[in-house]
């Protein structure tokens, strides 16, 4: 299975090597010169009230027998982001369940209905965003409506626990190990009985603070830009984020390297920008990624200590 990771995390790197390959190297250098170190730690300090807003609305979904403190919280977020950087698809982020009270899989189920409601936003704001910059390329827009499409699909069958049990059995039977299938077949039933009881009121009450983490987001993203000095508006920066941050979740590159960097050429393209600060600014976004994960990653080693 790794191998097999490593083979696909490999076409981001390939693809990062093309773009470096083609344009002039001497110019990103002068972008990464040239930073706004204020508006840079200014996006930084953005990023404190969406990882407070996103504790939140994970803790909304915990029942409260199950709850940690917000302060705890909000170090299982950053732990696992820190986590989901370096794994396929951000699974990494699922960490966070080993932090609340219960088994683990009722925690689980609380952080996959909150990624669900996390990615399902950002292709309402991606959709928008590809029809917008793209309204004379409609095979585009519908190629990323086919993918939510296939994204919606993809919950239905996770949602639907006999189909999931068919799907599942041969490798449960034949390639999970027998000191491990107890604990699976405990956790598998867990998860599915917490589903059934999850109330709806609070996953919607989740969805609304998505919205409002992703604006945040947005605006720390919008100082980033101004950070590199790329003249968009906050507009602009709420029609292109939400794709490219779609799009570093396709596990065929380690951390998005690569299909970010590749798709914000395109995406900012449309607004006159070079492909060298388009890289600078995808960069950005990774260096500020990993400053927070880092601090993620720290908190998580301690606390296992």
């Amino acid at each position: 299975m790794q191998r097999y990771y490593k083979l696909f995390a490999s076409i981001g790197i390939i693809i990062f090597i093309y773009l470096l390959l083609n344009i002039d190297l001497e110019i990103l250098l002068t972008c990464f010169k040239k930073v706004n170190i204020f508006y840079f730690l200014i996006s930084l300090l953005f990023a404190i009230p969406a990882i407070f807003v996103k504790s939140v609305k994970w803790l909304l979904i915990v029942e409260k027998e199950d709850r940690i403190s917000l302060w705890k919280a909000t170090i299982a977020w950053i732990a696992g982001f820190g986590a989901g950087l370096i794994t396929p698809g951000r699974v990494g982020d699922f960490l966070r369940a080993k932090f609340l009270k219960s088994k683990i899989g009722k925690g689980l189920l609380t952080v996959f209905i909150d990624r669900v409601n996390d990615v399902f936003v950002l292709f309402l704001f991606g959709i928008f965003g590809v029809f917008t910059l793209f309204s004379n390329m409609f095979n585009l827009g519908y190629l990323f409506i086919l993918f939510f499409v296939l994204f919606l699909i993809g919950i239905f069958v996770l949602k639907t626990e006999k189909l999931i049990r068919k799907i599942g059995k041969p490798i449960y039977r034949f390639f999970i190990p027998k000191k491990f299938k107890e604990k699976i077949g405990e956790n598998f039933n867990i998860f599915y009985r917490n589903l059934k009881k999850l109330e709806k009121r609070k996953i919607f009450l989740n969805f609304l603070l998505t919205i409002l983490t992703w604006f945040i987001c947005f605006i720390q993203y919008f100082f980033l830009s101004l950070a590199f000095g790329l003249n968009l508006s906050y507009f602009s920066i709420c029609l292109i984020t939400p794709i490219l941050l779609l799009v570093q979740l396709i596990p065929i590159s380690i951390s998005g390297i690569g299909t970010r960097e590749g798709t914000s050429v395109l995406l900012l393209s449309n607004f006159g920008i070079p492909p060298e600060l388009a890289i600078a600014f995808s960069l950005g976004i990774l260096i500020e990624d990993y400053l927070l994960g880092g601090i993620g990653l720290v908190c998580w080693f301690k606390i296992k200590e």
